[in-house]
């Protein structure tokens, strides 16, 4: 299950319907769910390598833990000096998550779920992290 605070419009979640799970984007609607106690059939999208790549993010082919781990990168048009990018990680055993770095540091906690990455891009840049189908 997924909470309401951690949603805007547009984020991208899971929802069974007639025994389907199928993504979708996040409505006034499936707000209305929740705060009728009734989102059990709305669920998180866990990150995986497949989905960054949808969301622009471009595999580093020279990090060096590969091929075990991999690394994914997406710089963001962020204004000033410093170098911001999202980078997404995938663990020797299939964990994967994301995380904001500013010239080359760690900027946030990681991020598991895909709604989470979207609400983080757009804290940084002011717009919608795109999902290519």
């Amino acid at each position: 299950m997924i909470s309401a605070h951690e949603l805007r419009p547009g984020n991208v979640i899971l929802q069974k319907l007639s025994g389907k799970i199928a993504m979708t984007s996040c409505t006034a609607a499936h707000f209305a769910m929740l705060d009728r106690g009734e989102g059990a059939t709305l669920y998180p999208v866990v990150l995986k390598p497949e989905l960054l790549e949808r969301c622009g993010f471009a595999e580093n082919m020279d990090y060096p833990l590969r091929p075990g781990a991999r690394e994914f990168r997406l710089v963001l048009p962020v204004i000033g000096g410093a170098d911001t990018q999202l980078a997404g990680y995938v663990k020797s055993n299939g964990e994967c998550f994301a995380r904001a770095l500013v010239n080359g540091a760690a900027a946030s906690n990681n991020v598991h779920q895909l709604h989470q990455l979207q609400n983080l891009h757009f804290a940084l840049t002011g717009a919608e992290l795109e999902l290519k189908k």
